[in-house]
């Protein structure tokens, strides 16, 4: 039944982060930032992407060091200025929500537990994912971008 459960969790875990990146746009893109299929990604953006993929990796292969490595970076890059990229509450609360899933993912990571560790990867593409959704919804409102 364990293994049941932790194989539907690995899943919805590699089917959220799959969905997570086809349109990552927290910071405004550079010209250079055209992926293959026409969307903008950004080299901040790119980083974190890399990162959390590297993560589902160790996860998936249980190498608990590339799983707390990048975890750690994440939770770096989450206190880089480009990451924020809005002064609101509501994001003010996802970073903080995000950071605390990273730390989760750290803490389980080091302690060599796989449950833990997955589902604090979960939290934190959850929090990936309700931050884009945010973004997307309420971007021309809150970034103004400078006029040219």
């Amino acid at each position: 039944m364990m293994k049941r459960l932790f194989a539907i969790m690995l899943s919805s875990v590699v089917m959220i982060g799959l969905l997570s990146s086809l349109n990552l746009r927290a910071d405004p893109p550079t010209p250079d930032d055209h992926r293959d299929d026409g969307s903008l990604l950004t080299p901040l953006m790119r980083m974190k992407l890399e990162k959390s993929k590297a993560i589902l990796e160790g996860l998936t292969l249980e190498d608990y060091d590339k799983v707390a490595s990048n975890a750690r970076s994440l939770r770096l890059l989450s206190t880089e200025s480009g990451w924020n990229v809005i002064q609101t509450r509501e994001y003010a609360d996802q970073s903080r929500d995000f950071q605390r899933a990273a730390d989760l993912v750290v803490e389980a990571a080091e302690e060599k537990d796989i449950h833990r560790a997955t589902m604090g990867y979960v939290a934190m593409t959850v929090r990936c994912v309700e931050c884009h959704s945010y973004m997307r919804k309420h971007r021309e409102e809150l970034i103004k971008l400078p006029s040219e």
